[in-house]
């Protein structure tokens, strides 16, 4: 069963509340962790707002946790998830969207997902630690990577993996939609 946009809002929360509360932080330690606001996080949580993209980036950062944690249902021995069933949260006003393709919690120490952005959007994400390492698939398109001061254009079918320890932007300059697959490892600290 696909989620809504409010169900989506209300199990992040859900997961972000859980998750908190494993952990013994307090609303306060968790902002302190995250860089994300402390009234923001409770709003989160009662499933009041609905995280961005980046947001969600630092608060599964701060918890070292993959992104996917708060948008996968925990599986049995194995997880088919449909395509209607795939949780899909967008940013930059729509035109940047990132669908989960893995739902199984188990191996936490990895993340995939299918990206689209749109012609003419960038998206600048944080960096993800020391100990991430991202691999980029691109399916379609062209997609210009910032990574510091080096700068990547991929096209479709090339592949490109770096650490995850810096900043960086994924740009489309061309004319259509570019699609690519985001493969998130996770290695021991």
């Amino acid at each position: 069963m696909s989620l809504n946009p409010e169900q989506l809002t209300e199990q992040i929360g859900h997961r972000l509340r859980m998750l908190r509360k494993e952990r013994g932080f307090t609303l306060e330690q968790l902002a302190e962790k995250t860089g994300v606001s402390k009234p923001m996080l409770g709003q989160i949580e009662r499933g009041e707002s609905n995280p961005t993209v980046v947001t969600l980036w630092k608060i599964a950062s701060g918890l070292h946790v993959p992104f996917s944690a708060f948008l996968d249902a925990p599986g049995g021995r194995a997880t088919v998830v449909r395509k209607r069933e795939q949780a899909i949260v967008t940013d930059e006003d729509g035109r940047y969207s990132v669908q989960s393709l893995l739902a199984d919690r188990r191996a936490v120490s990895t993340d995939l997902y299918q990206i689209t952005l749109l012609p003419g959007c960038a998206h600048h994400a944080e960096a993800h630690g020391a100990h991430v390492t991202e691999g980029i698939w691109v399916q379609s398109g062209s997609l210009t990577l910032l990574l510091g001061e080096e700068t990547h254009v991929l096209q479709e079918g090339d592949a490109l993996s770096f650490q995850a320890e810096c900043d960086h932007t994924y740009a489309n300059a061309g004319n259509e939609a570019c699609v690519y697959i985001v493969l998130l490892t996770y290695l021991p600290s």
